[in-house]
């Protein structure tokens, strides 16, 4: 363990290796994870104290049906993902595999292509929602009752939306980063986004201010900085991938699309399984029994920590493939697993063992929590781990088209058992379970088996 610590920080160097030999892009790899795996920490934190502080300060004067109404909306707007088809994400694997043939032209186009799709799209979505918004019951969607809780929903819902709109088509500058593995600009970038945030809250917790406002802070000081970032980085930093109408190719459009359609069928299927349990849970219990559960969730989200190296390596698997380093990417692919398995492992030990002592000094009073969903959350740590090792690597190649066939299963059978063990057991803690029974049998034992094919002499047609 400490030959690996000693590695990160030998590595923790300003200046590029020299990429002309193999050792030099396995140093240079290795340099770009380590300073993206860095300043990912320091976003995590900053995330980590905008999470303490929203519950610690917010849950007290907002209430159990007004707070869950915040995490609601928040669950609900992760919908809003799947909105750009699967576009920037397909980006990030156009931008990494030309970067590993020093393809630059084809990264111009692809950024200038997505650019112009995602800013028709929004416009066009956000007309659609504006034109049906005084059509729809909001309040009946997320099921209100208290009359100052149903006066805030339509607003609620209305801010986050539109600020999720404006930053669709800016948001490309960090896809753009992480695919030339530049993720710590975006890392950086992300961290002066949740300051703003922290300080907006702060603000908006002093006035006591109602949902929306406190929406508006928490989403509005990432899309400021995304803005700044977006400025900066194309017309000081990288001129030559300057966004330009006069370089967008039907090439271009054409490879966007199918690779984007297929990111958009794993986006969908991925807020369908996971993303769907608050939903759940205040439809068939009601939006008090989404605090507890939204609560210990984010709790395990924070101690996930293994996800500092594990989005990062996104990339760098997708410009390896691109070379032809499959050895290479299988070797580190493994180590992943291996450190984000005991890392889940830990921070599955820390829910069980002490996630109620936790959650009490963090919300600043008794939450009552069941063994249930405390034991179905440890798990959940360790299979959220594993399966994201997994997800990054099959992100790459043609392996993308094949993964969809197991996580299309895995969902359809998580979904369909977060509502059957909620109403059975009429309890919060079925929606976690059914993600941990689905995902576990159904796409990580699969995923495994897809990575590692026992015929190697295959692999190349394999991606």
């Amino acid at each position: 363990m400490l030959n690996k610590l000693f590695s990160f920080i030998k590595h923790l160097r300003l200046n590029a290796y020299d990429t002309n030999s193999l050792e030099g892009v396995n140093n240079e790899r290795l340099r770009l994870l380590s300073w993206a795996v860095l300043t990912s920490g320091f976003t995590k934190l900053a995330s980590l104290i905008i999470v303490v502080a929203s519950i610690r300060w917010v849950s007290g004067y907002l209430g159990s049906e007004r707070f869950g109404l915040w995490m609601t909306i928040t669950s609900v707007i992760t919908l809003l993902s799947f909105v750009d088809l699967g576009m920037s994400n397909s980006l990030v694997n156009i931008v990494s595999e030309s970067f590993g043939k020093r393809d630059h032209q084809r990264i111009h186009r692809a950024i200038s292509s997505t650019l112009f799709l995602l800013t028709g799209l929004a416009v066009i979505i956000e007309a659609i929602f504006l034109s049906s918004f005084y059509f729809v019951e909001w309040a009946d969607v997320v099921h209100a009752t208290k009359p100052e809780v149903v006066r805030e929903v339509a607003p609620s819902i209305a801010i986050y939306v539109t600020i999720f709109l404006i930053s669709m088509p800016l948001s490309i500058v960090h896809k753009v980063q992480i695919g030339l593995q530049e993720s710590w600009k975006s890392n950086l970038w992300s961290l002066l986004g949740q300051l703003f945030a922290i300080f907006f809250l702060g603000v908006a917790v002093y006035f006591e201010a109602g949902v929306p406002f406190l929406i508006l802070a928490v989403a509005g000081g990432p899309a400021v900085a995304t803005l700044i970032n977006f400025g900066i980085y194309f017309f000081l930093e990288r001129r030559d991938y300057l966004p330009k109408f006069n370089v967008i190719g039907s090439s271009a459009l054409t490879n966007i699309g199918r690779v984007g359609g297929l990111f958009l069928i794993m986006q969908f299927l991925a807020l369908v399984g996971n993303a769907s349990d608050n939903i759940v849970i205040a439809k068939i219990l009601g939006l008090s029994d989404v605090s507890t559960f939204a609560i210990v969730q984010k709790l395990a989200m924070i101690l996930g920590v293994s996800q500092l190296f594990i989005s990062p390596m996104w990339p760098i698997f997708g410009e390896a493939i691109a070379r032809g380093d499959y050895d290479w990417a299988q070797r580190a692919l493994k180590k992943i697993i291996w450190v984000s398995f005991l890392i889940g492992a830990l921070a599955g030990a820390t829910i069980l063992f002490f996630g109620s002592q936790i959650i009490k000094i963090w919300v600043g009073h008794p939450v009552e929590t069941s063994v249930s969903l405390m034991v179905g959350f440890a798990l959940y740590s360790i299979l959220m781990n594993i399966g994201g090792s997994l997800s990054v690597y099959l992100n790459n190649g043609s392996f993308l088209k094949r993964q969809i066939s197991i996580y299309t299963l895995a969902s359809i059978v998580a979904i369909g058992l977060k509502i059957f063990l909620v109403w059975h057991w009429q309890s919060a803690s079925g929606a976690i379970w059914g993600t941990v029974i689905g995902y576990s049998i159904f796409y990580v034992i699969p995923a495994y088996l897809m990575a590692f094919p026992k015929n190697k002499s295959n692999l190349n047609k394999l991606i």
